[in-house]
C-alpha cells in the first residue's frame, strides 16, 4: 500500500475493535476466525486453498482457508485497488491508471490444487527465489527439487519457500545422489548403474538404507510436503518389465507407512513415466493396481505440442488413453493424480522454443474436464553443446521459457486467458495485436518440431550431428527453411543493435518488446543453422 503512495498502519487483533468506525480497514483473517466472529454480513464457503474479498462499509475483509490464501488475497486485492501487476520476473509494476471497482464479495479458487514448478538442475538460488516470490504472487503453491539440488541450494531458498507456506516437494531421478550419500555415510558399496531400476525390485536392504535416508531428511527440513522419487532416466526392455511397477509402487507405499511411523506429515507419490520412451514404465498393466496409500504423479515424454492430448496421433491417443486409466484407477483408491508438463523444458522444446500460449489454454481445460488434481510446469534450462556457440551463448532461455510458465501459472491459478493475454501484451501499447498475432502465428509454426522428438530420441530437432540414420522421409531441414522463410518476413532491424549489448542473464535491462525481438531473432538464426546443418545430411 505505501508503495502505492497509501499511508498505513497495521494493528494486532487485540486493537481490532477499537478502532474509530469510519477507519479504512483491511481485515486480514482465516476463514474459521471469519466464520466465529458475532454479527458477520455474510457466510462464505471457499474450496482448497482460494480466497474471498468482503466490502462491507468501510471494511474490506481478505478471508482464506490457511495463511497462503489469505496472502493471494492481499495480492489480489493490490492489484484490483492499486494496480499492481507481476507480469515479468523480478519486476514489479504499479499502473497508475488503474481504477477498478472491488464488488461487495469476491471469490477466487483454484483450477487445480497443485500448482508450481519442478527445478531439477538449476543452481541459481537467485533465480529461484525470484521464481518462488513471482509464482506466489501469480497463484503457485509448490515448488519441486531434486534431492541433489535441494542439498545445494537449500539454506538460501528455505527462508522464501517458509514465509510463504508453500508446498516443497523433493525427489525427481536422484536415487543415485541418495546411494551415493549412503555410501558415504556407510562406508559401502553401492550398486552400479545397469542395476539402478533393480533396485526398486530386489534389492529390500538397499531400499531400506534409502528409506531410513529419506526419514532423516525430512525430519530435518520441516518445509517438506512430499517425497517423489522417481526410477533412473532410462527405460526397461521387455523382459525386464514385468513387476517393474507394482513393484516400484510398493516402495513408495513402504516409504510413506515409515514416515507415518515416526510421526512426519509428509505425503509420498509414485511416477507414471515413459522413460527412454519405454510404455511398460507408463501404461498400467492387469496385475499393476493404483495404490490406496500414495498419489500419482504422470509424465509423458515424447508429446507432439502442436496436438491436443485428444488428438488422433497413434502414440498420443495411447499415451491419452493411459492417462485416463491412471486417473481412474488412482480415484478409485481415493488419492490423487497430478500431470507433469513441458512448458518451459528447454530440453523437451530445445533452443527452438515455442509460445504455447494456446496449448497450455486448451490442455488445462481438458485437464480441468478429467478432474486431474494437479498440474506442475518443469523448468529445464538448455543443453549446453559445442557445436554451435553462435547461437548458445547468449541465449536468453530464463526469458524466453517464462511466457509459457507466466500462462500456465495464471491458467492453472483459475484466471481467464482473455484477461492473463490482455495484460501481458498491454505493454506493447499500439503493437499490441500484431505482437499477440506474431506469437500466435509462431505457436503454430515452431509447435510443430516436437513431433519429431520420438523418431529422433534421443536426439532432437536441434541434435543433426547425433543423427547417424538416414531421415530424410522427416523433411526436418525443409520444415526449418519455411519458418526461417516467415520469420525473414518481419520487420527485426532494431534488433541489431540491442544484441550488441545483450547477455544471456542480462534481460533486465531490456523492455519486454525489445527482449521479444532478441527471441525472434533466436528462433530466425536458429532455423537457419538447423536447416543447413539437416540439408549437409542429405534430409532435404
Amino acid at each position: 500500500m505505501r508503495k502505492a503512495g497509501c499511508e498505513s498502519t497495521i494493528d494486532d487483533q487485540a486493537a481490532f475493535t477499537a478502532l474509530h468506525e469510519n477507519t479504512n480497514r483491511v481485515i486480514l483473517l482465516t476463514t474459521n476466525d471469519y466464520h466465529s466472529l458475532r454479527d458477520i454480513k455474510i457466510n462464505i464457503t471457499i474450496n482448497a486453498d482460494g480466497f474471498a474479498l468482503v466490502k462491507s462499509e468501510n471494511d474490506m475483509w481478505i478471508i482464506g482457508n490457511e495463511p497462503r490464501s489469505i496472502l493471494y488475497g492481499v495480492y489480489m486485492y493490490c492489484k484490483k485497488q492499486y494496480g499492481y501487476q507481476w507480469i515479468d520476473l523480478d519486476k514489479e509494476t504499479i499502473l497508475n491508471h488503474h481504477s477498478a471497482t472491488i464488488e461487495e464479495l469476491y471469490i477466487h479458487e483454484p483450477m487445480f490444487a497443485r500448482r508450481g514448478n519442478i527445478i531439477e538442475t538449476i543452481n541459481d538460488p537467485g533465480y529461484i527465489n525470484a521464481l518462488i516470490d513471482w509464482g506466489v504472487k501469480n497463484g503457485q503453491n509448490e515448488y519441486f527439487f531434486t534431492f541433489f539440488l535441494w542439498d545445494e541450494i537449500k539454506s538460501y531458498v528455505i527462508p522464501a519457500l517458509r514465509k510463504r507456506d508453500v508446498q516443497v516437494t523433493l525427489g525427481g531421478h536422484s536415487l543415485s545422489y541418495l546411494l551415493n550419500e549412503i555410501q558415504k555415510e556407510k562406508n559401502e558399496n553401492m550398486l552400479k548403474q545397469d542395476e539402478k531400476l533393480k533396485f526398486f525390485a530386489e534389492n529390500t536392504y538397499l531400499q531400506d538404507k534409502v528409506i531410513h535416508k529419506i526419514v532423516a531428511i525430512c525430519l530435518e527440513n520441516k518445509v517438506i510436503t512430499r517425497i517423489s522419487l522417481w526410477p533412473e532416466d532410462i527405460g526397461i526392455d521387455e523382459k525386464n518389465a514385468s513387476g517393474f511397477l507394482p513393484t516400484y509402487i510398493r516402495f513408495t507405499e513402504k516409504l510413506k507407512e515409515a514416515l507415518d511411523k515416526e510421526g512426519v506429515h509428509v505425503e509420498v507419490e509414485y511416477i507414471v513415466y515413459n522413460a527412454g520412451l519405454s510404455w511398460n514404465m507408463l501404461e498400467r498393466e492387469n496385475q499393476t493396481e493404483a495404490s490406496t496409500q500414495v498419489d500419482a504423479l504422470y509424465a509423458y515424454w515424447g508429446r507432439d505440442y502442436s496436438s491436443a492430448i485428444d488428438s488422433s496421433d497413434t502414440r498420443q491417443v495411447r499415451a491419452y488413453q493411459t492417462l485416463q486409466d491412471w486417473n481412474e484407477q488412482t480415484k478409485k483408491g481415493g488419492k490423487s493424480l497430478t500431470v507433469l508438463e513441458y512448458y518451459s523444458d528447454h530440453f523437451m522444446l530445445s533452443e527452438l522454443f515455442p509460445p504455447l500460449m494456446m496449448r497450455i489454454q486448451q490442455d488445462l481445460h481438458d485437464y480441468k474436464q478429467m478432474n486431474i488434481d494437479g498440474v506442475l510446469n518443469l523448468i529445464v534450462p538448455t543443453h549446453q553443446k559445442q557445436h554451435y556457440p553462435e547461437l548458445e551463448v547468449n541465449y536468453p532461455w530464463k526469458w524466453i521459457h517464462h511466457f509459457n510458465n507466466y500462462i500456465y501459472s495464471r491458467i492453472a491459478w483459475g484466471e481467464k486467458y482473455e484477461v492473463i493475454v490482455e495484460e501481458y501484451f498491454t505493454v506493447f501499447n499500439e503493437d499490441k495485436e500484431s505482437f499477440y498475432e506474431m506469437l500466435i502465428e509462431l505457436e503454430e509454426l515452431v509447435s510443430q518440431h516436437t513431433k519429431w522428438n520420438a523418431p529422433l530420441f534421443p536426439a532432437r530437432v536441434v541434435d543433426p550431428e547425433k543423427v547417424h540414420e538416414p531421415m530424410t522421409q522427416l523433411k526436418i531441414s525443409s520444415y526449418l527453411r519455411d519458418v526461417y522463410e516467415r520469420l525473414s518476413k518481419w520487420d527485426l532491424k532494431e534488433t541489431e543493435s540491442l544484441l550488441v549489448i545483450q547477455a544471456k542473464d542480462n534481460f533486465k535491462s531490456f523492455t519486454t518488446k525489445e527482449m521479444m525481438l532478441i527471441y525472434f531473432y533466436y528462433l530466425k538464426k536458429g532455423t537457419e543453422i538447423y536447416s543447413d546443418a539437416w540439408a549437409l545430411k542429405g534430409d532435404q
